[in-house]
């Protein structure tokens, strides 16, 4: 692995995002980027904003991209014709390679009136990963491969995402 990666614990949280307007702006040309959109101006306490390792983007129930946090810089002000204050949050993000399994995934959140959620880190879908480093032969983990994407878990279950067309063969061991 990287020296420089990210050491994530599994109470960090993950923040998912549906920043369901910028993603048609994006689609259509738009300035800002999936990532920008993604890690700007999200209304959460501070102490909670603190704790996000994560950044979960998703669009019509799909991830759509995956970033760690650098650092959160919130912000207190009272908008404009209210009446209390509000605090929002920008995150610094950059590209974690091994958040990558996450896109293309069903969202394991469904979209909520509040458009973002959190969750903790170890409850995030083949988040076990993140927290070990590898020594010898793994037992399991994540593995991506175009749009196909396997997940092993440690009891041995697991599960495999491939496009509805695709033809897949599976093999009994022995």
């Amino acid at each position: 692995m990287t020296e420089n990666l990210k050491i994530y614990e599994p109470t960090d949280l993950v923040l998912f995002v549906w920043p369901r307007q910028s993603e048609l702006e994006i689609r259509a040309g738009g300035a800002r980027s999936r990532q920008e959109a993604a890690s700007n101006a999200w209304a959460m306490d501070r102490t909670k904003a603190e704790r996000v390792s994560v950044i979960v983007s998703v669009f019509d129930d799909r991830i759509i991209g995956a970033w760690a946090v650098a650092e959160a810089h919130p912000t207190t002000a009272t908008p404009e014709g209210k009446t209390r204050k509000v605090t929002r949050v920008r995150f610094d993000t950059y590209v974690d390679p091994r958040l990558s399994y996450l896109v293309g995934q069903t969202s394991q959140l469904k979209r909520r009136r509040n458009p973002q959620s959190t969750i903790q880190l170890r409850d995030l879908d083949g988040s076990d990963v993140l927290f070990e480093e590898p020594t010898g032969e793994r037992q399991h983990g994540v593995a991506r491969l175009g749009e196909f994407t396997l997940t092993v878990r440690e009891d041995g279950s697991a599960d495999l995402v491939y496009p509805a067309t695709a033809a897949v063969t599976l093999r009994p061991l022995g």
